[in-house]
């Protein structure tokens, strides 16, 4: 038990000093005066859109770029259908006409997501170059605000506000609010230079990134992730955009929702592995602080709610022993008495747990209320925050048990 303690101290207290570190470090790069590209100055890119039998969302997908206030006369869009069975071809090739001379579709054999990016990126013919899946949905403006900040010489990647599109199902709301909080964090840890995933939902790079580097791994089930190792570890920067709101689709039910993340989350095992290189001095605050905290800090989230899972399965069995033998009413089980609510209360707040879920609970409203200073109103908060605080630290566990054990048994993990 004293090894336990000491893990949950341990863990609330290096939660504490990384939250503070990042706000810290957000506070300050705010003041810090961003080198920007005029609307005079624009560069020309190429928005790359690989699709496979993404016939149900292909159409809105390209509505939605085209109605870019980027200047028309400098970007052009790149449809590359990867083998579609279903009618995405031929909903794509719609586009191709005299109303939109800057939409070209191409369609190749079924090789996957890197293949397609890489078709695409030989076919660019913009300075800047945006990956975009066939299922996300940008706001008029993130376009033009992205490609501001390649001004700045170092900055090789950009990325974007990703937000969750209309969640309904319990699960989808537990993302909501997971990705309303990586708005803040990403942002932190742009602040660092420490970003270490480009969102392959909607990511910029520059394109001579590619030509002297190479394209996507095209073995790689998470070719985003390798991408933005790949440019930190040359020395380069990711730059990110708040500004820049991409809505993208995401799981529904709980069996997708779990396929997905084990393969991000066997892909960050591979791709931390290939590039452990980064855990070093010469990385700054991604090598000393942010990836090593990270590591750190996946280690405590798996522990602690294995721990606290199978400690409450315990303690509600205990706790219904105990009010059998004090002969508690369980026929009549709404008729709470003040002993009953006073132990409950007693319960719980003697729990050291508690202070770090309170004081986490307080930070979770202040990235919020950051995001809300971005992208406006937002909705839903009433049900998706108690889902989120229910749900969402055993469900971070369970995808990377799941992942870890992919990973050491050498499970083969695909796309889909």
């Amino acid at each position: 038990m004293e090894f336990i303690r000491i893990v949950i101290y341990a863990s609330i207290y290096l939660g504490l000093i990384a939250t503070t570190f990042y706000i810290i470090s957000f506070s300050l790069d705010s003041r810090r005066k961003k080198l920007i590209y005029e609307d005079s100055e624009l560069p020309k890119v190429s928005i790359l859109i690989p699709a496979y039998n993404e016939e149900k969302t292909i159409e809105a997908t390209i509505n939605s770029i085209l109605k870019s206030d980027y200047p028309k006369d400098r970007f052009e869009v790149i449809v590359i259908d990867d083998g579609s069975k279903d009618k995405t071809l031929e909903i794509a090739k719609k586009f191709e006409s005299d109303k939109h001379p800057f939409v070209r579709v191409f369609t190749k054999k079924n090789g996957g997501k890197g293949t397609a990016l890489n078709f695409g990126i030989k076919h660019a013919k913009g300075e800047i170059v945006f990956s975009m899946d066939a299922d996300t949905f940008v706001m008029s403006q993130s376009m033009k605000n992205m490609v501001r900040l390649f001004k700045d010489p170092n900055i090789m990647s950009v990325t974007p506000a990703m937000l969750v599109k209309k969640p309904e199902s319990i699960w989808q709301r537990v993302q909501h609010i997971e990705y309303l909080l990586g708005l803040f964090l990403r942002k932190a840890f742009a602040s660092l230079n420490a970003i270490f995933i480009t969102p392959g939902a909607f990511s910029a790079y520059r394109k001579s990134f590619f030509d002297k580097y190479g394209g996507y791994d095209e073995g790689n089930i998470t070719e985003d992730l390798e991408m933005s190792m790949k440019i930190q570890y040359n020395g380069y920067n990711i730059g990110n955009c708040p500004e820049a709101p991409v809505y993208t689709s995401i799981p529904k039910d709980f069996k997708s929702l779990i396929i997905q993340r084990r393969r991000w989350y066997f892909g960050l095992l591979k791709n931390s592995s290939k590039y452990r290189g980064l855990l070093s001095r010469k990385y700054g605050d991604l090598g000393v602080f942010v990836f090593p905290i990270a590591w750190i800090s996946i280690f405590f989230a798996v522990f602690l709610a294995t721990y606290l899972f199978i400690k409450t399965i315990i303690k509600v069995r205990d706790e219904l022993i105990f009010f059998a033998n004090t002969g508690f009413d369980f026929q009549n089980i709404f008729h709470f008495n003040s002993f009953f609510i006073e132990r409950a209360l007693f319960l719980f707040f003697t729990d050291p747990v508690i202070l770090f879920i309170f004081v986490f609970a307080i930070l979770l409203g202040f990235y919020i209320y950051y995001a809300s200073k971005k992208i406006g109103k937002i909705a839903g908060l009433v049900i998706n925050l108690p889902l989120f605080f229910l749900f969402f630290s055993v469900l971070f566990a369970l995808w990377w048990i799941v992942s870890i054990v992919y990973f050491f048994f050498a499970k083969n993990v695909k796309w889909r």
